[in-house]
């Protein structure tokens, strides 16, 4: 699946978009009229994102309202998880804000995949790389 970017502020997203990050988030690498493959999604805290692979090269998890609205199937061989952010409230929702998150088998399966990914790892960077690659290549 693609998505269409349109916008890379996060200070100009409506405020059941933005995540509590937003005051200290600057542009993101992403370049408007530019389409992503989505490889991931998650729901953090209210706001939904989409995981794409950023104008630098590395995972983004990007503000769903930073793209256009569209319609599409669930890729082939997604998962999908509930997180504990399903059952937090107050302040327990900033120790576990993760919601839902639905993408490729390792971004479920794999409890260490997402975090290595978001710290650039260079083994969860080549699965995530193969999983954009092979989007971008189907055209979806």
């Amino acid at each position: 699946m693609k998505a269409l970017c349109i916008a890379n502020d996060p200070a100009g997203l409506a405020d059941h978009q933005q995540g509590r990050a937003v005051a200290i988030e600057s542009r993101y690498p992403l370049t408007v009229g530019k389409r992503y493959a989505v490889v991931g999604m998650s729901i953090v805290e209210r706001a939904f994102f989409l995981l794409v692979r950023d104008d630098a090269g590395g995972p983004c998890f990007a503000p769903a309202g930073f793209f256009e609205i569209f319609d599409a199937g669930v890729p082939q061989g997604w998962r999908f998880a509930l997180g504990a952010g399903v059952h937090a409230s107050g302040r327990a929702l900033w120790s576990a804000p993760t919601v839902a998150t639905w993408g490729y088998r390792e971004l479920i399966d794999d409890a260490f995949h997402l975090q290595a990914l978001l710290e650039f790892e260079p083994a969860a960077l080549t699965i995530f790389d193969r999983y954009v690659d092979a989007a971008e290549a189907a055209g979806t």
